[in-house]
């Protein structure tokens, strides 16, 4: 019994120390896996991030006129972070969105107009 409790607790320690490393080597990936897994991350807090529409990235994957877009996003600091997400037809070309967003994992996205983004952040989005 002693040695499948070692057994037991060993497999739960490899599983933890798994799901950690993963969290830590898959933040900023943009990939269905990375995203997926930031969704449940417990070491990535969520968190506002600002991004400029360039429909120039937008692709219509599934012809359902369901446009990915990948781009480049800012967080309040202005630090830059790779993301990808789904808006439901062609965004606005040249406006801005403020996302909400656990790592890559984009919760919500809502227009945002300057006054409501940092400065230094609405700097850095006109000069892509």
């Amino acid at each position: 019994m002693r040695s499948f409790l070692r057994v037991f607790l060993l497999g739960i320690f490899l599983l933890v120390i798994g799901y950690f490393g993963a969290c830590v080597g898959l933040k900023d990936s943009t990939s269905e896996m990375g995203q997926a897994l930031n969704k449940f991350n417990v070491l990535v807090k969520e968190e506002p991030r600002y991004v400029k529409i360039d429909n120039s990235k937008a692709v219509d994957e599934d012809g359902y006129g369901n446009y990915d877009y990948t781009l480049t996003s800012y967080d309040q600091k202005g630090q830059k972070h790779p993301i990808k997400f789904t808006g439901m037809g062609k965004l606005k070309e040249g406006h801005y969105l403020k996302l909400t967003t656990k790592g890559t994992y984009v919760i919500t996205y809502k227009e945002a107009f300057e006054q409501d983004i940092p400065h230094n952040v609405y700097e850095k989005l006109n000069n892509q």
